[in-house]
């Protein structure tokens, strides 16, 4: 498997706190775990479905341990760079990202309100 930029992976700001780094994992993994989605629609989509949580496993691996993030940063110091732009890509709870990482908020569907 490809080395990917553990950042870009969950979509994170290289200036990420440890709670956003954490939230965004979570996120991720919700995403892309299998429980949580409907079935692979044949043996190559289950394939790529695995190598897409694995990465997200691989990139929280490097980036939830302090010294393990520190170590990646000091060797790639071009990953920083691309992983995009401060702010961006940040998960967070002012900003509307391409995934929530926030508390889960169940409301009842339109046809289930009382009027």
């Amino acid at each position: 498997m490809e080395s990917r930029n553990p950042y870009a992976v969950l979509r994170l700001d290289p200036q990420a706190s440890a709670a956003e780094i954490s939230r965004a994992y979570r996120a991720q993994m919700r995403l892309h775990h299998p429980d949580t989605r409907p079935g692979p629609d044949g043996p190559e989509q289950e394939a790529l479905e695995r190598s897409r949580l694995q990465s997200v496993m691989d990139a929280y691996a490097v980036l939830g341990n302090a010294a393990a993030r520190s170590d990646y940063d000091r060797e790639h110091p071009a990953a920083r760079r691309t992983a995009g732009p401060a702010g961006a890509r940040r998960v967070s709870r002012t900003t509307r990202p391409e995934v929530v990482a926030g508390p889960l908020v169940w409301t009842l569907p339109p046809e289930r309100r009382k009027p």
